[in-house]
């Protein structure tokens, strides 16, 4: 059993937004919580067998190999067979071997060389949209996460798909390239969106209220809030932490996830960079806390240990619970700063119940420090805790990290 809500328990909008013809493409707005890839995973699941039930008739693109895999856990209540579910830069990858050139061009990032994405989508827009290729290749195609594919990559499936649906979320934008709502809209022959799901569906109040936080305005704050009105059950304060050191703020946060794990939750726990992802896991687990990673494998939904994920590959997931440590000015790039909000708020706003934010006392990112300098205390629990036991230490370089 997967995690997919049966169609007769969605709202009344919902359903109707995965029921839309397909006359022409369609654009999904919403916010996180008013169930955006759930109204697209049964739109897939419908436009698929109202068109005969062939794999090859459309796919549903992502953008994350975490959302696909999250995705592919639902496809047993759907009938969709898993192959129609990928990534687009996967998708690009298979269309450049095919029609540009067997070998993938390749660029090196740091000590590693892995394919250079950018010039791969150039060549398959060159073409698809220039030369024709692949055009109306499918029926359908459903894109979750509209917000952090380019112009270009909403051009190459407007020409390869009858009809595109894009599901999207300007305030989730984590991604510079990224197209903005209107221009997505005139790259898909539309002057506006056809659905804005705007019934909250899932979060705690007291979420939503600190998730908006970390919006830029304040029309967007107010908008994102009155998600909370319609909100049911869990009003528990999400809990802030300022710790003395490194090993405190790991002790405490182990303690917590312990707890809310043996309640049956589901836990995440969110870190700006990949390399601080590896050092945490082989943290909790020396801990004795088994977690899982987004590994060569993927990542498996239906096992319930916590799973450990940079904020990028969280996207579009959600969870009972989730901890955001290393809030502190050693943990983000120069680039990550730059795009500290909203990866905040991807982060906060992936709780349905609970969200745990930590930091160290002297190094708190200015987001966090606005959260005890503000007027946030009605909506956030803030927690000092003292050294821990082996005493004030120096965090270690983070490659080298266990926390």
């Amino acid at each position: 059993m997967g995690w997919l809500i049966p169609f007769s328990s969605l709202t009344p909008e919902q359903q109707g937004a995965a029921m839309m013809p397909t006359d022409r493409h369609r654009v999904i707005t919403g916010g996180p919580g008013s169930g955006k890839t759930l109204v697209l995973l049964h739109r897939f699941g419908y436009l698929f067998q109202r068109g005969g039930g062939r794999p090859d008739s459309g796919r549903l693109l992502v953008f994350t190999t975490t959302l696909k895999d999250f995705v592919r856990a639902a496809l047993p209540d759907t009938g969709v067979p898993e192959e129609m579910v990928t990534t687009f830069d996967k998708w690009c990858a298979d269309a450049y071997r095919a029609h540009v050139g067997t070998r993938l061009p390749y660029q090196q990032v740091g000590k590693r060389s892995q394919p250079d994405f950018a010039a791969i989508r150039r060549a398959v827009h060159e073409a698809v949209v220039k030369r024709g290729a692949l055009r109306g290749t499918y029926d359908f195609v459903v894109v979750d996460e509209g917000q952090d594919l380019t112009l270009e990559a909403i051009e190459i499936l407007a020409a390869v798909s009858k009809h595109v649906t894009v599901a999207m979320d300007g305030k989730q934008q984590l991604y510079d390239e990224g197209a903005a709502e209107v221009g997505l809209l005139k790259a898909l022959g539309l002057t506006r969106q056809n659905v804005s799901l705007i019934a909250g569906f899932r979060c705690n109040p007291m979420v939503t209220s600190l998730a908006a936080h970390f919006l830029p305005n304040s029309r967007q704050r107010d908008e994102f809030k009155l998600q909370a009105r319609n909100a049911r059950g869990d009003r528990q304060k999400p809990l802030l932490i300022v710790a003395p050191d490194w090993q405190a703020e790991r002790n405490r946060l182990a303690e917590l996830m312990r707890l809310r794990f043996s309640q049956g939750e589901s836990v995440g726990v969110l870190l700006p960079q990949r390399r601080l992802v590896f050092g945490y896991a082989k943290g909790f687990q020396e801990l004795g806390i088994d977690v899982l990673t987004d590994s060569r494998e993927g990542i498996q939904f239906g096992d319930p240990r916590p799973k450990v994920l940079t904020y990028h590959e969280a996207k579009g997931l959600t969870f009972d619970s989730i901890f955001m440590p290393r809030l502190d000015t050693g943990a983000f790039t120069e680039h990550l700063l730059r795009r500290q909000l909203p990866l905040m708020f991807v982060g906060v706003s992936r709780a349905v119940r609970w969200a745990c934010l930590s930091t160290l006392a002297e190094k708190m990112v200015p987001p966090v420090s606005g959260i005890i300098n503000g007027d946030m205390l009605d909506y956030v629990e803030v927690k000092r805790i003292t050294a821990s036991a082996q005493g004030t230490a120096v965090a270690p370089d983070d490659d080298e990290l266990p926390f």
